[in-house]
């Protein structure tokens, strides 16, 4: 297959927040092939800064001119959720390739808008969902689809955080602007791989509830997936008592299990015997995924984490807070 005409990605940021810093950013400037051009904030002091700490050419304040610049052949948007759909559906109109933070949109009405907006463009959209290309969660995944724990049963999901230490940022917490509350921001990365290997499931219930009245978002969700041959149980609080994550994969000869928010071996248990298995994570996050997206962008290799892709968790959250 023949590469595309562009020989690179040159990157413009379009919300170069928090997430950018450490996570994302710099794979932009270290993924062979890209290139990160300009940044964009509304506060033009801090997006003049961004620029200056990580030796970014250009910085503006206005999203028009980022989308304008003609350097710039791709946009990453890390933008609360909120804006999701309306800045990848401009950046789609601009002739601009689209990684798009997570999740996608608030809803599945605005997910229907991006993906018509990529049949009108052309253009390309991937979903920043990066867990899909680390290797530790690539490893997890090797182990229940080569049969290593046997036929899968049982999938449980926890996360318990105290409210002192759980993330509270107003817009995090703030469903007008997050679609949810801690479970939207975190837990949809643990939905996408849940459906990056097993699909949708086929029948989904779900509970949640505001104990702590600490913010307007949900603090608790329970759930449960029906996948016919096994379940998915999921139970997340953001106003424990303790602190504690993990997922944990329970199969016909033995277990595996992980953290999904915090650096973590896998322990793998076969026929009662214990194996840890360490793959640290990289120093940004994004990159594995970043190179991937950059494959696709310019050589037309499979969509890491398409938008049709990139809604399941979407829809999932609103089948969960559905309610029974």
């Amino acid at each position: 297959m023949q590469p595309k005409q562009d020989s690179a990605v040159h990157w413009g940021i379009l919300g170069c927040g928090e997430v950018t810093e450490v996570k994302s950013g710099p794979a932009l400037q270290k993924a062979p092939r890209s290139q990160l051009v300009s940044v964009m904030r509304r506060d033009g002091d801090k997006a003049a800064d961004y620029a200056k700490r990580h030796n970014v050419a250009r910085w503006t304040d206005d999203v028009d001119t980022l989308l304008a610049d003609p350097e710039i052949n791709a946009i990453y948007i890390a933008t609360p959720p909120n804006s999701h759909a309306d800045y990848a559906i401009r950046a789609l109109k601009a002739g601009k390739n689209v990684l798009l933070e997570k999740p996608i949109a608030l809803n599945s009405e605005e997910c229907n808008s991006i993906e018509a907006a990529l049949r009108e463009t052309g253009g390309k959209l991937c979903v920043a969902y990066y867990r899909r290309a680390l290797p530790r969660f690539e490893k997890l995944r090797e182990i229940v689809e080569d049969g290593t724990i046997g036929k899968v049963n049982l999938i449980e999901v926890r996360q318990f955080k105290q409210a002192s230490n759980a993330p509270n940022q107003s817009w995090k917490t703030d469903p007008k602007v997050g679609g949810g509350g801690n479970f939207v921001d975190m837990q949809t990365h643990t939905l996408d791989w849940l459906t990056y290997l097993f699909g949708k499931p086929a029948k989904v219930q779900g509970l949640k509830k505001n104990t702590s009245g600490l913010y307007a978002a949900e603090d608790f969700v329970s759930y449960l997936f029906d996948y016919e041959t096994f379940t998915v149980s999921g139970l997340c609080s953001y106003a424990a008592t303790r602190d504690e994550e993990a997922v944990i994969i329970h199969g016909e000869k033995g277990s595996a299990s992980m953290g999904f928010f915090r650096p973590s071996d896998i322990t793998l248990t076969v026929d009662g015997v214990e194996q840890i298995i360490a793959l640290p994570d990289p120093a940004h996050v994004h990159q594995p995924f970043v190179e991937r997206v950059i494959e696709y962008f310019l050589d037309d290799t499979p969509n890491p984490c398409s938008a049709e892709a990139g809604r399941l968790s979407t829809e999932l959250v609103e089948d969960i807070f559905a309610g029974l």
